[in-house]
């Protein structure tokens, strides 16, 4: 029977042996090239799912050796560190190693890392099988060019240049022959282990060639450079063809102007037309960087013949390139007959009720006549009405009511209708400019038709145009615009506005041939309740129209400014850093928000001045040392828009400070109070503390106060500061030396020191050294941690899965909840090293049916309301079975019970008797926890010895004397000293540094070492 026991025992041994080597991994890659003279950062990571290591932030190096383990990086023991690389290497970010500078003698030296070497050894996971080989090389690789976008002469592309390197904490410099214009320099990992700079810019191309070059210095003074040539393509924009007027003049010469743009210099196009009789001249100008322009100007002088032929434009570029544009011609025919003609518009619109005048030009092939008689027809085929004669009478819907307007002497012919009527609408009109009636001519196979001037009488008013110049802002000046056109220039339209108050301008303005723009501008003061402006048009036929124009008034805000500056802080030291913004209107209230959504800040508005208004928020800041070279950011978010001020945070470490007093010989006792401890703000917190007492002299109080004097727990409610009563008290039995203090409803400023004494009964004070704490306030929990789960289930599986977390407030311990229902919940809370406590719950769960990803999320709440989740996704295959299930938790159920036999029985053989390190049971109310922690925990009873030490004594006997632990813990003039006499035969976590001497340690020695490592808030 003992034979078989043995195996047995070999077996699991072997197996957890096996497994735990499985729960490590260490990702880095083979083989890595570093550049002569520069640094070279190996990327490093690792992970492991069981064997925690004591101390994660402890990384060693070392050079690969069949027998011997040369170090290359050591923190704590640097002089252990072999020449090539001393003071050469560092640590970077979990286990990465920056090698700076590279030399010669680095290269191909295999090199691997090793975590907590002190405690995590080769049989729970072999670091040195997993190495890196470093490449050496003396010459820089060229960067690599990259050039995207138009490749078009007088367009915008991206210029890009990368340099892939293994120095990210040093990166290379890289520069460009060409300007930089929003330049951006990229520094990005990739999946290689490499790094990639990248310098990126935008290029304006001026030539149709163009060479840019990169250069890239190292770190260490190597270079490298490559070059690429651009190749740019010219282009042509298409021709334009632009004249005076949309008509010609039968008879008249006129410009009319041909223009072609592009952008290279040298195919300067020749320009063309169709009537290649006609004088035309050619002029090239450079009108910006990279643009050139070609115009050709014809002088053209149209026939009665060309009215409705094409006039084109020709552009021929060198290479056979082609362009043409056309424009239909419309001439206007001359009585050369008669030796004048007359210009006029194919057709005006008027309002009935108003004036129109139709405007009317003529000339002279010859001297002009000094009795010349004007006359306005109204167009028939067979007859001539007259509309205008001041010698015949005239039709009766037109009697009254026209007159000329101008100087004939001037030759103009306008004529003026006083009063538009319905009547007059679709009307052709012709003028007659003569000193004879058309009368006096035969008129055979000649029409006016095309020369007439159609009336159009419209009854509906149009609409005014509103506009408005500029942005309107409160408390500043704006103007708004209104206008309309009308063919009325002596009398007008009103324009009228509404909705603002203010100064105003009004213009009439001939804007062409009979039409005139009215036009009205008021400049007024903004202000907040201004929503909009309406403008109307009035017709003296009784017309109206109105126009609304929403202003959209834009509150303005000033720039917003962090007034209290966080400054140098202290890790876990709340500090107010304040941040303002002034703003116009009382409605445009922003929202300031902090890039620490977790923190408390407070937002107060007041009013300053007359409608501005300033908004100041107060945030109390509690940074940690992960804060440190990151950004505080308050962002102040207006309807319109925002405004951001950022300060980078200095956050250093607490520090012990030096206390005179601190080993003074009139305090020979000395207490075992952290001279730090996190807290939560919101939650609880317990400091554990105990001190030597002795049996025969009694405490009669235990007092903490702070080091001024206030007193922040005492007995006597009435000794204690209005800020912590009730919120403090002592836990345990001050006469078995237990002065743990729970402090509630933690406040950001709730920092200390806060140091315990105690008094006798004869009120005789007792001091201590070692007696004062520092609180390391966190604004939030740390991320509960999951035991790792398989990435895909099957339905119907059972699961069990924990998550836990760590905290410092024991009688408020924080409640989980998972998203999925679950069979099991058990929940545990382990007292840890250091008054560190971890609440962990454990569920069953049978995966539901259905194929997809799910996702299991475990929540954790703290007392105060603060919570932290962590969700993890599994792929759940197949559709549930419960038959399956019940059969598979059944099995689950068998497995659980033989693994708690065995554990039981495997425990008896180890002899556990430590049981001051088992974690207390579940606890069902508040004062049933601290029961446990007053009467069985690690900081339950202290002895004095006769060396001034105080002693550890365990509470229970262990169940069996032959394989004992005896631990005791002293503390004497500051000095910590943990010993431990045991008789096992083999420690717990073996070293990794096997046949060699281990590296001198800073901490305190430990024998069958104990877990002091903790996640969370210590």
């Amino acid at each position: 029977m003992p034979g078989l026991s043995q195996i047995l025992l070999s077996f699991c041994i072997l197996g957890n042996i096996v497994c735990g080597s499985r729960a490590w991994l260490v990702k880095m890659p083979s083989n890595i090239k570093g550049l002569l003279g520069s640094c070279l950062v190996i990327p490093c990571t690792f992970d492991y799912y069981q064997n925690p290591p004591l101390r994660p932030d402890r990384v060693v190096w070392y050079q690969y050796h069949n027998h011997r383990y040369p170090v290359v990086y050591d923190k704590w023991n640097p002089n252990h560190v072999i020449d090539m690389f001393r003071s050469k290497t560092r640590v970077l970010k979990e286990c990465s190693l920056e090698i700076n500078p590279v030399t010669r003698q680095h290269h191909r030296q295999r090199l691997y890392p090793w975590v907590d070497p002190e405690n995590i050894g080769k049989y729970t996971y072999r670091f040195f099988d997993t190495t890196v080989t470093i490449e050496v090389v003396n010459r820089a690789e060229p960067p690599n060019i990259m050039i995207y976008g138009s490749m078009k002469v007088g367009q915008a592309v991206t210029v890009q240049c990368t340099v892939y390197h293994t120095c990210s904490t040093y990166p290379p410099t890289l520069s460009l022959n060409i300007p930089l214009q929003s330049h951006n320099l990229i520094h990005s990992s990739m999946a290689d282990g490499t790094s990639k700079t990248t310098l990126m810019t935008t290029l304006n191309i001026e030539r149709d060639q163009q060479t840019v070059e990169c250069s890239v210095r190292h770190t260490g003074g190597l270079t490298a450079k490559a070059s690429n040539t651009l190749n740019a393509a010219c282009s042509f924009s298409p021709l334009t063809i632009s004249h005076t007027s949309d008509e010609f003049l039968e008879g008249q010469a006129s410009k009319v102007t041909c223009t072609v743009s592009y952008t290279c210099p040298k195919p300067i196009p020749t320009l063309t037309w169709n009537y290649g009789s006609m004088p035309a001249s050619t002029a090239t100008i450079k009108t910006k960087n990279t643009e050139w322009r070609t115009v050709s100007t014809l002088t053209f002088t149209a026939s009665a013949k060309d009215h409705g032929q094409s006039l084109t434009c020709i552009a021929r570029f060198i290479g056979g390139q082609k362009q043409e544009k056309s424009i239909t011609l419309r001439v206007k025919r001359n009585m050369l007959s008669r030796g004048w003609s007359f210009t006029t518009p194919g057709s005006i619109t008027g309002m009935r009720g108003s004036c129109i005048i139709i405007p009317c030009t003529f000339s002279y092939s010859i001297s002009q006549p000094t009795d010349l008689r004007v006359i306005w027809y109204l167009f028939q085929s067979n007859r001539y009405p007259a509309v205008f004669d001041e010698k015949q009478s005239i039709i009766s819907k037109f009697n009254g009511i026209t007159s000329l307007i101008g100087s004939v002497g001037e030759r103009n012919c306008s004529l003026k209708i006083e009063r538009l009527e319905m009547l007059h609408n679709q009307d052709r009109l012709y003028p007659w400019v003569d000193k004879n009636p058309i009368t006096s001519y035969h008129s055979l196979g000649h029409t006016f038709y095309e020369k007439t001037t159609q009336l159009i009488v419209s009854d509906h008013a149009q609409q005014p145009q509103l506009s408005i110049i500029g942005i309107p802002r409160v408390e500043e000046e704006s103007t708004v615009s209104c206008n309309v056109r009308h063919s009325c220039g002596s009398a007008p339209p009103t324009l009228t506005l509404n909705g603002i108050l203010g100064k105003e301008v009004i213009t009439d303005t001939l804007v062409s041939d009979g039409i005139w723009e009215s036009t009205v501008e008021r400049t007024w003061l903004v202000q907040e309740e201004d929503q909009s402006v309406k403008c109307t048009v009035s017709y003296r036929g009784g017309q109206k129209a109105t126009s609304e124009l929403k202003l959209n008034v834009e509150c303005p805000y000033d720039e917003i400014k962090m007034t209290e500056r966080p400054g140098v802080l202290t890790e876990g030291v709340a500090k107010w850093v304040i941040c303002s913004v002034s703003y116009k209107c009382k409605k445009n209230k922003p929202t300031i928000v902090w890039n620490y959504e977790d923190i408390k800040s407070s937002l107060k508005t007041k009013e300053i001045s007359g409608n501005t208004y300033n908004s100041v928020s107060n945030l109390t800041f509690i940074g940690s040392l992960g804060d440190d070279g990151k950004p505080l950011t308050c962002t102040a978010q207006f309807a319109t828009g925002k405004t951001s001020d950022s300060e980078i945070l200095h956050i250093k470490k607490y520090d012990r400070p030096v206390d005179p007093y601190e080993n003074d010989t009139l305090h020979v006792l000395a207490a075992d109070v952290p001279f730090r401890f996190s807290a939560l703000t919101r939650s609880c917190v317990v400091i554990p503390c105990s001190f030597p007492y002795q049996e025969d002299e009694p405490v009669t109080r235990g007092i903490w106060s702070k080091k001024t004097g206030s007193v922040i727990y005492h007995n006597a409610q009435s000794y204690v500061v209005d800020h912590f009563k009730g919120r403090t008290r002592i836990l345990g039995d001050l006469n078995e030396g237990n002065c743990s203090l729970e402090i509630n409803d933690i406040k950001p400023f709730d920092n200390g020191p806060f140091c315990f004494h105690a008094e006798k009964g004869n009120n005789e004070r007792l001091r201590f050294n070692n007696s004062c704490v520092f609180i390391v306030m966190k604004a939030s929990p740390g991320k509960p941690v999951m035991t790792s789960v398989p990435a895909e289930i099957d339905a119907g599986s059972t699961i069990t899965v924990s998550c836990s977390v760590t905290h410092t407030c024991p009688s408020h311990p924080p409640v989980f909840s998972w998203s999925v229902p679950n069979l099991t919940n058990e929940v545990t809370h382990t007292s840890m090293p250091q008054g560190i406590w971890q609440t962990t719950s454990t569920i069953t769960f049978v995966a539901a049916g259905g194929d997809g990803a799910k996702s299991l999320t475990c929540t954790a709440l703290w007392w105060g309301d603060k919570q932290q989740a962590h969700t993890v996704q599994l792929t759940v295959k197949g559709l549930s079975s419960w038959p399956v299930a019940i059969a598979v938790s059944a099995l689950v159920l068998i497995v659980i019970i033989l693994a708690a036999v065995f554990g039981v029985v495997f425990c008896r053989r180890r002899k556990c008797s430590d049981d001051s390190l088992r974690p207390p049971p579940r606890p069902e109310k508040r004062r049933s926890l601290w029961d446990r922690v007053s009467r069985g925990s690690i900081w339950r009873r202290f002895s004095r010895t006769v060396d001034g030490h105080v002693d550890w004594e365990n509470q229970r006997e262990p169940r069996n004397q032959g394989n004992t632990v005896n631990y005791s813990v002293g503390y004497l003039n500051g000095t910590t000293t943990v010993n431990c006499d045991t008789q096992l035969s083999k420690q717990r976590f073996p070293s990794p540094k096997d046949n060699r001497r281990p590296p001198h340690s800073v901490r305190p020695v430990v024998s069958n070492a104990v877990d002091f490592h903790v996640y969370g808030n210590y």
